[in-house]
């Protein structure tokens, strides 16, 4: 019999040494993350920029009321995932013809005629936001707008001197 008790005393010994059993701790992680869309920016030629209109002479407008058309492009570059750019001109308006932008140079009875060059209609400086707005898709990550700019009798009598007009651009996109 001793032989007997001698491994139940052992068993019984080994499983009070071993102590209690853990059980395994559990736990949760949370993961948070965001995905923007990419962003567009003005080319940089075009963030701070001068169109200069050809010289003129007070004649040319005795048979037309526009002369010296300019045409020009501005362009956003954007982030391969953005599809549209819309460009936004806001500016004072001409006190002769609202649909100009205004003379603040010496020259009078003249303001700044702005199309948009493809269709060739007029972006008026007094009209809403979406008269003075042109929506361009983008191709290879740019948006190229074409548009010109001349100088337009305002109904005064035309004297000489300098045209100094700015508009401000703004894009938008997505």
């Amino acid at each position: 019999m001793k032989t007997q008790t001698l491994p139940l005393i052992l068993a019984v010994s080994a499983a009070i040494a071993a102590g209690p059993t853990n059980a395994a701790t559990t736990g949760s992680l949370g993961f948070a993350g965001q995905v923007d869309s990419g962003t567009c920016n003005l080319a940089a030629g075009d963030v701070s920029r001068t169109i200069t209109l050809p010289t003129v002479k007070v004649a040319d407008f005795d048979n037309a009321v526009s002369v010296g058309e300019t045409p020009f492009q501005v362009t956003a570059e954007c982030e391969s995932d953005i599809r549209n750019v819309t460009f936004l001109f806001t500016g004072t308006a001409d006190s002769g013809n609202g649909m100009l932008f205004n003379n603040t140079g010496s020259a009078t009875g003249l303001g700044i005629w702005l199309k948009a060059g493809a269709t060739g209609t007029t972006i008026p400086a007094n009209g809403t936001e979406l008269e003075r707005s042109r929506t361009v898709a983008t191709s290879a990550s740019r948006a190229v707008l074409d548009a010109s700019a001349a100088y337009h009798k305002n109904d005064a009598a035309v004297g000489r001197g300098t045209l100094v007009s700015a508009a401000t651009l703004s894009i938008t996109y997505d």
